[in-house]
């Protein structure tokens, strides 16, 4: 591995954005910004034929690996230098967004005081979760479940979660870290004002990052729920700010905001599964409520095994 170098500045802005990036990666669309790039930057390449782009306010590495274990590796070695940062954010490198929805995505965050929040995804992107898809009737959505592609941490929640990383799963600890820090409904959100493009089709990178010889996703999901003694929640929202400002909070309303999504199922590849997804979550806005199961206690014991 190539090291950032022997020390590393002072932050020139209040936010960090890392990611881990290949050869296809997209950061370069990130470090564009007409207004000025309010959030620094740490890219490390998991293909040694990534290039530095050599740019201020930020720093690079080489560091092979999978992506979950490389992260907790990152992590350990810039502890220090992460520290400094008021939010921090993780990102897959095959998101598209430009540097100025970055900078409006970390000030709202910020403005919010959201311990974890992520970017809405485009209808054209590929998904897991429906209910993290834009919904266009809102500025954001306070939602009980973040996901690993694009989560942005608190300091403070950053270093709760952080340990997460370094538990040997590469799936599945998404579904955990919520439940670690929750202590209201508004601790989370999905930024309705800033979409992301996901790019690519759910778990292309499998095989890189160990999921191979018949070992899939829900190994690792299982594993880390049974650890935690957790269920596997429904994604679904709390509340939510409309357009007009005023904050939304009854069920019928996201539940008619979402039917539009009928018009997504065509919209991308996959059609069968997008409109299995989109099932799931008018289901779920039916019959079941948001909420966090608050296991602090449970979660330290798990986190010292």
């Amino acid at each position: 591995m190539s090291p950032i170098g022997p020390a590393m500045p002072n932050p020139s802005n209040p936010y960090l954005l890392i990611a881990r990036v290949g050869r296809n990666s997209l950061h370069s669309e990130w470090l564009t910004s007409a207004s000025g790039r309010r959030f620094d930057v740490l890219l490390s390449a998991y293909d040694a034929r990534v290039a530095d782009p050599g740019l201020d306010n930020m720093w690079f590495e080489h560091r092979p690996g999978s992506k979950v274990a490389g992260y907790a590796a990152l992590f350990d070695a810039h502890a220090d230098h992460i520290k400094q940062y008021d939010h921090v954010a993780v990102f897959d490198d095959d998101l598209s967004i430009d540097g100025d929805a970055l900078n409006r995505l970390f000030a709202i965050i910020h403005e919010h005081d959201f311990k974890i929040a992520q970017p809405a995804l485009t209808t054209a992107s590929h998904f897991t979760y429906a209910c993290l898809l834009r919904d266009p009737a809102f500025r954001l959505r306070h939602v009980n479940y973040v996901e690993m592609m694009c989560p942005v941490f608190s300091q403070s929640t950053f270093q709760a979660i952080r340990p997460l990383y370094a538990m040997g799963y590469e799936s599945g600890i998404d579904l955990v870290w919520c439940n670690l820090v929750a202590a209201a409904p508004t601790d989370f959100a999905v930024i309705d004002d800033v979409p992301v493009w996901h790019t690519r089709p759910v778990g292309a990178a499998k095989a890189a990052n160990g999921f191979t010889g018949g070992k899939c996703y829900e190994d690792d999901i299982y594993a880390v729920l049974d650890r935690f003694r957790l269920p596997w929640l429904s994604c679904v929202p709390y509340s939510g700010v409309r357009r007009d400002g005023v904050l939304e909070q009854r069920r019928w309303k996201f539940l008619l905001s979402a039917l539009r999504l009928v018009f997504v199922i065509g919209s991308g590849a996959g059609p069968r599964q997008r409109a299995r997804s989109v099932a799931v979550y008018w289901k779920h806005l039916l019959q079941r409520r948001a909420r966090n199961i608050n296991v602090i206690l449970q979660a330290e014991r798990g986190l010292g095994d």
